[in-house]
């Protein structure tokens, strides 16, 4: 989730074209491996079965069963891994589980609406990455081995003279008027990020024309600047400005050095789109479209652990996801839609892109692949597997005043014991424009988030991890957005804003 109210602390709650790359057989080992060892483990602990359920209706029931632990345990530890390298925007991991939600989409039954038909919706982005070529560095006329560039400007600079050692906080007030150097060694636990980059910052604030920063060959940071080599979104804010290189703790005198500027490039991205066609000849031009993003932060830091998985956000509501589409495809789509009981068309998606600004989701209403005049809703799902004290089996929709679509939800939902409510903090304007449910809001379509999570410590952290989330209870709730929405693809409700 985006939200600079919950970035703040207030949150609870072609690579080709046409059809996209097809699995490689390292991506089907990988997620092979996961689903095997995950199922195994789940039958041995017995930690998904004999889990009652209250009374459902029986029609109910033979979707229900497509929404089990089993499977979420699978699919969210599969997304969540250290292996997805928290799901960047633009990654190699992210393409790859793009291409997992796209084979859980098919396996449902769904049909896709994308590019000729196949299930992505792909575009291209601008990017930048920092160069490891063409850096030359000279200390007293001999050549010096350096350890890479942590960030390059968007100019080449060439030097030569004496830099400026910095042995303390005199940098604090100093003015520079060239090249700075200082040691990194303190530098070396993760809690020293912030100030090792405030202290990036601030060099570069007081006029330094770029930093040195000498490290030992096995310092973490030269792990950081391997990885700053990996293209990454122009739009992308923070990080650290300007150029930044690693060399070796030497003693410095007349320094030639020469550093190319940082490398533009554009790389593909792509919404992952699928559909249920209704039954109905005229509800089934309607759709809800149910979505969730698939995009996380990437890693993060420059010591430790600096995988974010995100396993809350979003991994959790990529899952349900997934999950919905498999029991809807239980009731309707493919070869069943003829007698199926949905009559309207139901469609799902992953967004790219929810973390560097609701990117994904406002490239689909710009481009959409259903007219948004005939999208009954978007229900958008974010953070749903750590509930707050007292909040098992029940979640909360953003912006509860701006449609009755919360009301209609829970009448669904309270058949399979599940409460959808409006949440007395968290239920109104604050995280309503937070998500990939407002582009869509400002499109005139009544959109909304739900999320069943809390406000918890690891929110953007190295510590969202699966083991954090109530799985049980992430799988309840997924089974009540299911029993909420199915009456609107049924045709027997639908959301309104209210009139003014």
């Amino acid at each position: 989730m985006l939200g600079s109210q919950r970035r703040n602390g207030n949150y609870l709650s072609k690579r080709s074209s046409g059809t996209g790359p097809s699995l490689d057989n390292r991506f089907m080992k990988i997620a092979g491996q996961f689903v095997l060892v995950l199922l195994l483990g789940c039958v041995l602990t017995g930690s998904v079965v004999g889990q009652e359920k209250p009374d459902i209706p029986e029609d109910l029931k033979p979707a229900l069963e497509a929404i089990n632990q089993r499977s979420v345990t699978a699919t969210i530890n599969f997304l969540a891994s250290d292996e997805m390298r928290g799901r960047d925007t633009p990654s190699r991991e992210l393409t790859i589980a793009s291409a997992y939600v796209a084979a859980r989409f098919k396996a449902a039954g769904l049909e896709g609406i994308g590019d000729d038909g196949s299930f992505y919706q792909t575009t291209e982005i601008a990017t930048t990455a920092t160069p490891s070529r063409g850096i030359e560095l000279t200390n007293d006329g001999k050549a010096i081995q350096h350890y890479g560039l942590l960030s390059a400007g968007a100019e080449a600079v060439s030097f030569e003279g004496e830099i400026q050692m910095l042995t303390g906080d005199e940098d604090r007030n100093a003015t520079f008027g060239g090249p700075v150097t200082f040691v990194a060694e303190q530098f070396n636990e993760p809690r020293d990020q912030s100030n090792f980059s405030r202290k990036i910052a601030r060099c570069r604030r007081n006029g330094a024309s770029l930093v040195l920063v000498q490290v030992a060959e096995d310092h973490l940071l030269v792990g950081a600047a391997k990885r700053a080599t990996q293209p990454k979104l122009v739009q992308t804010r923070g990080g650290i400005a300007g150029h930044v290189l690693l060399i070796p703790q030497i003693e410095l005198g007349k320094v030639k050095l020469d550093l190319p500027k940082q490398i533009g490039g554009k790389s593909s991205v792509r919404n992952v789109a699928g559909v249920l066609r209704g039954s109905d000849p005229e509800l089934s031009k309607e759709a809800i479209i149910i979505t969730a993003h698939l995009d996380h932060i990437g890693q993060q830091g420059i010591v430790g652990d600096t995988i974010c998985n995100g396993a809350d956000d979003n991994a959790t509501g990529v899952t349900a996801v997934v999950s919905l589409a498999d029991a809807f495809g239980v009731l309707g789509g493919g070869e069943k839609q003829k007698e199926s009981r949905l009559k309207r068309s139901v469609i799902f998606m992953t967004f790219w892109g929810e973390e560097k600004g609701l990117l994904g989701s406002r490239h689909y209403v710009k481009d959409p692949l259903w007219p948004l005049k005939k999208t009954v809703c978007n229900i958008n799902i974010e953070m749903i597997g750590r509930p707050e004290a007292g909040g098992n089996e029940k979640a909360w929709m953003t912006g509860w005043q701006k449609s009755d679509l919360g009301e209609i939800m829970n009448v669904g939902s309270e058949q399979v014991g599940v409460l959808i409510f409006n949440h007395p903090q968290f239920g109104g304007e604050m995280l309503y424009r937070a998500s990939d449910n407002f582009p869509f809001v400002e499109k005139g379509v009544v959109a909304h988030s739900f999320s069943a999570g809390s406000l918890h410590n690891d929110y953007h952290q190295v510590t969202d991890h699966v083991e954090k989330l109530e799985l049980r209870h992430m799988t309840r709730v997924i089974e009540g957005l299911f029993a909420g929405s199915l009456r609107i693809a049924e045709g027997k409700a639908t959301p309104v804003k209210p009139s003014r």
